[in-house]
Order: structure tokens, then sequence, then C-alpha cells
């Protein structure tokens, strides 16, 4: 069932994409999707809720921005990534 959810999504996402690509406006579909998310987390097929495996270990394995360093996530979806890589303030 919850592949059949997930398959629903998909075909959901690439029908918002084909309406926006006709309007000719090719990202217009982002912001429909979070609109009609609601929120909903389940409703957003990128949406882990966790950092990427592979960064999560090198966070494990590294200190990140000993020198006040600074890092660009592309396409950080949620920010589970950038919340990650963001400094810890105590």
């Amino acid at each position: 069932m919850f592949e059949q959810q997930r398959e629903d999504l998909r075909f959901y996402v690439k029908q918002l994409a084909s309406v926006a690509l006709q309007k000719s406006e090719p990202s217009a579909w982002f912001e429909v999707l979070y609109t009609e998310a609601k929120g909903d987390t389940a409703k957003i097929p990128w949406a882990k809720l966790t950092p990427h495996p592979y960064l999560q270990d090198w966070l494990t394995n590294h200190e990140p921005f000993p020198s006040q360093q600074k890092a660009l996530v592309i396409g950080c979806g949620l920010g589970d990534d950038a919340e990650a890589l963001a400094p810890k303030r105590v």
C-alpha cells in the first residue's frame, strides 16, 4: 500500500510539472505542491526528515567548518541537510 501511495504521489507531481510547463512556468509546480501539502510531509516526495546518509556519515567523522567556512545545500528540500550542517549553538 505504501508503495502505491508513493507511485500516486509521483504521478501527481508529474501532472503538476506538466501543467506548469504548459504555462511556461517550469518551476511553478513547487509552490503548488507545498501549498497543497499544507504541512503534511507525506505529500512531499523528497521529504525524508533526516539528513542524507552520506552527509550524516561525513558529519560523524569530521568537524565541519572549523574556520567559519560556509556551505550551500542545492535543492535542500525541507532543509534537513542544511540543518545538519548548521553550526550548533550553545
